[in-house]
């Protein structure tokens, strides 16, 4: 039985993760400098950059970050700080402990605004912030590691648990949280901006799947393949709720990418990652 250190065990992804680990039997220790309530997996709280003993860990799945773009870009140290320094800190105990994997959550971040579409692993990195910056960096630390490592590059992850106050990939519950207060949408720019969404659900399942592999590339792009219109989410989410409001629409934001659609292709040749779930389903 696999022990699987999962970083940011109690953000969103992470504690989707831990419970479909823990419930595939694996033995699972969620590390997070925030943890809160009881859950039936171990936790240590600590920060990723302090000086960490790993001994006994076969995989670390290093979700952990600072993941809001536009507070990367008022505060660039501190991004830089937790994903940078975090991530050399993760990499440094893994290798003195004799940790077997890394599978790091990078992002579609790195690509920035591409005139490639859809997306292909090879595409430029092209950041446009520093939190893109930060993901870039962490993505080379993991090259030069003698450990095993994957980059699953995260497109639109979304599910039940989001935080509305997330990074800029939070527009699915920033919508639906307006929805449910009877409030406006509010959409920056003129909502032609394509998104990839895939559900938590689907993540974690491919994590799991990434964890038991033995032929894992060094980048991966994780999405559903599929491009989704702010516009179509708003028409998705008004068919779901006939007394929703129109949008508000306001200036777009620094840092936002306009078309971020992925090639899953290699995903696809890599992993049987099965059927996917629609934005429609997703959102039911």
């Amino acid at each position: 039985m696999a022990n699987v250190l999962v970083t940011g065990g109690a953000g969103f992804i992470g504690t989707h993760l831990c419970r479909f680990l823990h419930e595939k039997s694996l033995h699972v220790i969620s590390l997070d400098n925030n943890h809160t309530g009881e859950v039936p997996w171990e936790c240590i709280t600590a920060d990723i950059r302090d000086a960490l003993q790993l001994d006994g860990i076969d995989v670390i799945v290093h979700l952990a970050a600072q993941i809001s773009v536009p507070r990367s870009i008022e505060n660039p140290d501190e991004t830089l700080s937790v994903n940078v320094d975090g991530t050399s800190s993760i990499i440094s105990a893994a290798e003195s402990s004799g940790v077997e994997k890394i599978i790091f959550a990078s992002s579609a971040a790195v690509y920035g605004d591409s005139d490639i579409i859809p997306i292909s692993e090879n595409a430029p990195l092209i950041p446009q912030s520093p939190y893109a910056v930060s993901k870039i960096v962490g993505e080379e630390l993991l090259r030069r590691s003698q450990i095993q490592t994957c980059a699953l590059r995260f497109f639109n992850v979304y599910g039940p648990g989001q935080s509305i106050n997330g990074g800029y990939a939070a527009v699915i519950p920033a919508f639906k949280n307006a929805v449910s207060t009877g409030k406006q949408c509010t959409i920056f720019g003129d909502g032609t901006q394509v998104r990839d969404f895939i559900h938590v659900s689907d993540l974690v399942r491919i994590i799991g799947l990434a964890i038991d592999s033995d032929n894992l590339p060094s980048e991966l792009n994780i999405a559903s393949g599929e491009g989704t219109t702010l516009l179509e989410l708003i028409e998705i989410l008004s068919d779901l709720n006939p007394e929703m409001q129109a949008p508000n629409f306001e200036q777009e934001r620094a840092g936002d990418i306009h078309t971020s659609l992925a090639d899953i292709s290699l995903l696809k040749s890599t992993l049987d990652i099965g059927q996917l779930t629609t934005i429609r389903e997703g959102l039911e």
